[in-house]
């Protein structure tokens, strides 16, 4: 049993990985949309960019990777 009132998913290690995920997602979009406000072209090389990292993630295989392929697919479909 855990002494303290937090979960113990709410430990130190978790908020800093919580952090960096939601200052990663937060930089993801920021750039998406300033890249496509630049031109259409960017706007289409950045989707193309986004597609071939998808199939390195899928090259590396793992549940890590399946999800983050998932993810990155996901996004690319709501910028295309």
């Amino acid at each position: 049993m855990t002494t303290s009132s937090q979960p113990a998913n709410d430990s130190p290690a978790s908020l800093a990985l919580e952090i960096d995920v939601q200052t990663a997602l937060a930089l993801s979009r920021a750039t998406t949309r300033a890249i496509s406000a630049i031109s259409p072209h960017a706007r289409q090389e950045m989707i193309e960019a986004l597609k071939r990292e998808v199939r390195i993630q899928h090259t590396q295989g793992g549940p890590v990777a399946e999800l983050v392929a998932a993810l990155i697919e996901g996004h690319a479909a709501d910028i295309a």
